[in-house]
């Protein structure tokens, strides 16, 4: 079997049904048929059979003991040479034939029988095929017995049968595929229901939604409750994960105050060794810690976060971290993020701050949603970013050893977080001359 076929339900039940309705048509076909050509010979039969016993009440023995015929028959074709209508009357001594028959007699080889009649099939004058059918009487007037016969040609039987068989044919065959559309309609509308379930699974996944609701059919009904409890199941391992995630932090982060406070103790050059390991360690477990958070919040359905108000909090708060430069926080535009609010605020903060580091005088943060996307562009008017650190800094899971300077830990985590959420981070050049790093997100949809 094809693989296309093994996998498809539609084409398996088309395939079936197709093979089903070749056997029943065909069969319907040959019986039909098969019918057709008895209920003729039958009808051929009977008209013989008529004329048989017509030619047998014309027979007579004459006065001088002589085989007559009292009356012609009424058919005219058996006055027309080799016509296809014969007669033919035989006794010991005595034959008459038709004048249909010119200078032959009635063939006695006989091809085969009809069955459930007592007719035969045998060659006839001109290469005919000849219906017969025999009688042996004794007429009244002696006692010697009469071997009567007549015949037609099957020529018209078999040029009727043809007509039927083509007919029959055509007509099979549209009634096949008027049902074989009728059955691709049913397959349509009784499969109906799991494309509507996808279509509704990629709409809950668009609106990151935490149920899958609606009506569904009987059938179909308990693999959306399946559906549903196995998100259920999903959302909850991802809720562990997340409180884990917090959990690790604390345990981790306290054994590293200790020894960023103990480091303190050490001699100078030690001391300085101490607390960049500690420091090094820390951007590590803040950094991986962040991924685990994301990834917990990336899975989980029907969160909506409005991304103006947060970019506007972490604007206030960099504008009193900053004041002493004077930088000037523009934001435009708004929308939505379809994800957790505190990610979306790590994200933006990581690039917010490293704008403000390198602007000079300007820092603009512009919000677009469109096609359920957002998009969020932060410019400064700083010196920039070369562009083979571009890549090292944007590039998604880099190790933070391999983030030019300048471009620090923030925007890996950021790509990172972004990646989670199925989203991008893309870094330019800014028309305001600095480093344009443009965020694109998944909205999130009412």
């Amino acid at each position: 079997m094809p693989a296309r076929l093994r996998r498809s339900l539609a084409l398996r039940l088309l395939a079936l049904a197709a093979i089903w309705l070749a056997a029943a048509l065909g069969g319907s076909g040959w019986l039909l048929s098969t019918l057709f050509e008895r209920h003729v010979n039958d009808t051929y039969v009977r008209q013989l059979d008529h004329q048989l016993a017509s030619l047998a009440a014309a027979l007579d023995w004459s006065a001088s003991g002589k085989l007559v015929l009292t009356r012609a028959p009424a058919d005219p074709r058996y006055e027309l040479p080799y016509s296809g209508a014969y007669w033919q009357a035989r006794a010991p001594g005595a034959l008459l034939r038709s004048r249909s028959l010119w200078d032959t007699e009635m063939p006695a080889a006989v091809e085969r029988r009809l069955a459930g009649t007592q007719a035969e099939v045998r060659p006839g004058p001109n290469d005919q095929s000849l219906l017969v059918v025999s009688r042996r009487l004794v007429l009244a007037s002696a006692d010697t017995p009469v071997e009567v016969s007549v015949a037609l040609d099957r020529t018209e039987l078999r040029a009727a049968r043809r007509s039927f068989n083509r007919m029959l044919a055509w007509s099979l065959t549209a009634l096949g595929l008027g049902l074989m559309l009728a059955v691709a309609a049913q397959v349509k509308f009784g499969l109906a229901p799991l494309a509507r379930l996808r279509r509704a699974l990629a709409t809950m996944q668009s609106r990151r939604e935490a149920r899958l609701g609606g009506d569904w059919p009987t059938e179909v009904e308990p693999l959306v409750s399946e559906i549903n409890a196995l998100l259920a199941r999903n959302a909850q391992a991802l809720e562990r994960s997340r409180r884990q995630a917090a959990d690790l932090a604390h345990a981790v982060k306290t054994p590293l105050a200790v020894l960023a406070n103990e480091s303190a103790a050490l001699p100078g050059s030690a001391a300085s060794a101490v607390a960049a390991q500690v420091e090094a360690m820390r951007r590590q477990v803040d950094r991986h810690l962040a991924r685990a958070r994301a990834a917990g919040a990336a899975g989980a359905r029907g969160m909506r976060t409005e991304a103006g108000p947060a970019v506007r909090e972490l604007v206030r708060a960099l504008s009193r971290l900053h004041a002493a430069r004077a930088l000037a926080l523009e934001v435009e535009g708004n929308g939505h993020f379809a994800g957790d609010r505190q990610d979306l605020v790590e994200m933006l903060g990581n690039l917010l701050d490293n704008a403000c580091q390198w602007a000079r005088t300007r820092v603009h943060i512009t919000l677009r949603e469109a096609g359920g996307e957002l998009e969020i562009l932060v410019e400064d008017d700083g010196p920039g970013m070369p562009p083979e650190v571009r890549e090292l800094a944007a590039a998604r899971f880099g190790r933070l050893d391999e983030a030019a300077a300048g471009s620090g830990l923030g925007l890996a985590i950021v790509t990172e977080i972004a990646a989670m959420y199925e989203g991008s981070l893309a870094l330019a050049t800014s028309p305001l001359g600095g480093l344009s790093a443009r965020l694109r997100l998944p909205a999130g949809l009412p």
